[in-house]
């Protein structure tokens, strides 16, 4: 049976960047259960000239293993509320920062497939049907301001791109992990509507669940992946999904309307910092609409002891995992 695993990342901005206060936020989650938030939180960096727009990138939540997917999204669901009760500032699940240019300042919402004995089967049938499982959650509409397309974060994000020939090379769309043996889908942006989460992850079961290897063509989907990140659901990828109709059931509505489409349209109605304040709602109670935004306070205490109490004890966790990863 497939077991399955959700990684979602998502900023904190306050009200329009994230800052160090993020890791004070994860101390918080951490020392409140350390059994389950050292293993299942995470911080985030700006890399290169992007520490300039912002220091600090997201943070990560991510649920246990599960063996269907309405569990696995009802943990997530857990999780979320576990950050909200600590997050003083707005949670934003987008793949990109509305005001920011930051390739390495992004955001993902990364699924795990392991459990199979077919790895290699599973891994090319999830690649078949990869652009139309991208679309369900697709949501990085914009870059410094300007409206790029579905996602930013898909065409010029770095830690994703291209899928090689070597599916355990890192920093691919979608990896079979050195680490867990599983597949990981990295090319979902996180979105605040967990029955879109719902939806992808009953499809990503309905295929794991194929007994027969489909026909995958890497060179195919490099090939469309920036018209995907660009325009979407284009006319090439009707037959993809009328496909995986016939095993999954993925409302049409959600790729012609996307979360990345909601964004855009509300952020060009009301700007930045409300379009934030409606993340944040939706992803705290379920509506997307904006709400009174909580006042910004600087916080050099509470900064350095997100540093001490959080980043500091995670620091050797995550030198072990990058070795176990590279």
């Amino acid at each position: 049976m497939p077991t399955f695993g959700l990684e979602e990342e998502v900023f904190v901005v306050e009200p329009e960047k994230p800052s160090l206060k993020s890791l004070y936020y994860l101390s918080k989650l951490l020392w409140r259960n350390p059994r389950r938030h050292y293993r299942l939180t995470a911080s985030n960096f700006s890399r290169g000239p992007d520490v300039k727009q912002a220091l600090m990138s997201g943070v990560e939540v991510a649920t246990e293993v599960h063996n269907d997917p309405a569990s696995l999204v009802d943990d997530l669901r857990e999780r979320r509320g576990e950050l909200a009760s600590v997050a003083e500032g707005l949670i934003a699940p987008i793949g990109h920062l509305v005001n920011l240019s930051t390739p390495s300042n992004v955001c993902a919402l990364q699924l795990h497939v392991g459990g199979v004995p077919n790895i290699e089967t599973v891994y090319q049938n999830l690649g078949h049907f990869l652009p139309i499982l991208t679309l369900i959650t697709i949501n990085a509409p914009f870059a410094g301001g300007t409206y790029y397309g579905q996602s930013f974060r898909l065409a010029h994000g770095y830690s994703i791109g291209p899928l090689r020939p070597d599916p355990t090379d890192r920093f691919q769309d979608m990896i079979i992990t050195k680490r867990l043996g599983t597949v990981e889908l990295r090319a979902f942006d996180p979105c605040w509507d967990l029955e879109r989460v719902r939806v992808l992850a009953r499809a990503v079961a309905a295929i794991a669940a194929l007994d027969k290897p489909l026909a995958f063509d890497r060179a195919l989907y490099n090939k469309g992946r920036i018209a995907l990140a660009e325009r979407g659901f284009v006319p090439e990828l009707r037959p993809l999904y009328n496909e995986l109709s016939l095993i999954a059931d993925v409302p049409e509505e959600m790729l012609i309307r996307t979360a990345s489409d909601e964004v855009k349209e509300f952020c060009q109605a009301h700007g930045t910092v409300a379009a934030y304040s409606a993340l944040d709602n939706g992803y705290r109670n379920g509506i997307f609409a904006a709400a009174p935004v909580p006042e910004n306070k600087a916080a050099l205490l509470k900064s350095m002891a997100g540093l001490a109490g959080y980043y500091v004890p995670k620091l050797p966790y995550v030198t072990w995992k990058y070795l176990k990863e590279k």
